[in-house]
């Protein structure tokens, strides 16, 4: 049996301790790899500092468009007051010719109500004209000023005999429009099949 010398054994300590330093060492590095990986973001994730400044920023550009479609559906339902404007502060009139269901002419002091905007309206309650009784309305849903339109008209004659004839509701009638009225012309078909012929005329007012 070889005596190993005291020089030798001392080497081959030196260099045990050595090997497990170095083990301990590789080990502590791997730990802490593993460490900062976990911490590390996923790739492509944003930082949450952005996405929490996004959020409202997303929400400001959120209110214009709220605000426009808002804005769309309130034109939609109708003229509003700012939009529109009443037309002929004077006293109103209504003139007419009819050659059906009865012959009569001439012309009536009258209210006479019109609007002007994204629309234009107009209507008489009541002009009577040698004891026969009209009511009339005239209405134009694309308005651009004066000038030529078809337009949805109704009229009711009420004769002196109490005969009633109404023509309510029809599309596409000519009418012309003047910043003082208006007038249109009907050839249709009313209540009771009776024809109404009639061309009639009015000048806005109170």
């Amino acid at each position: 049996m070889t005596t190993e010398s005291p020089r030798h054994q001392a080497g081959r300590l030196t260099r045990a301790a050595t090997l497990r330093a170095a083990a301990l060492a590789l080990t502590a590095g791997l730990a802490g790899c593993k460490g900062v990986v976990a911490a590390s973001p996923a790739v492509g994730s944003p930082p949450a500092a952005a996405s929490t400044a996004a959020a409202p920023a997303a929400a400001s550009a959120a209110g214009p468009t709220a605000s426009v479609a808002a804005t769309d559906a309130t034109r939609a339902g109708g003229v509003s007051a700012s939009e529109s404007s009443s037309l002929g502060q004077g006293p109103g009139s209504v003139s007419l010719s009819v050659t059906s269901p009865v012959g009569v002419s001439g012309s009536a002091p009258v209210p006479v109500a019109c609007l002007a905007g994204l629309a234009y309206r107009a209507s008489a309650s009541s002009a009577v004209v040698h004891e026969d009784q009209f009511t009339f309305s005239v209405a134009i849903p694309r308005y651009r000023g004066p000038g030529s339109y078809p337009a949805v008209i109704a009229v009711t004659l009420r004769q002196a005999s109490g005969l009633v004839t109404t023509v309510a509701g029809t599309s596409r009638i000519p009418a012309v429009i003047t910043t003082a009225g208006g007038s249109f012309t009907i050839d249709a078909t009313g209540t009771g099949g009776r024809t109404l012929d009639a061309t009639l005329s009015w000048a806005c007012g109170q």
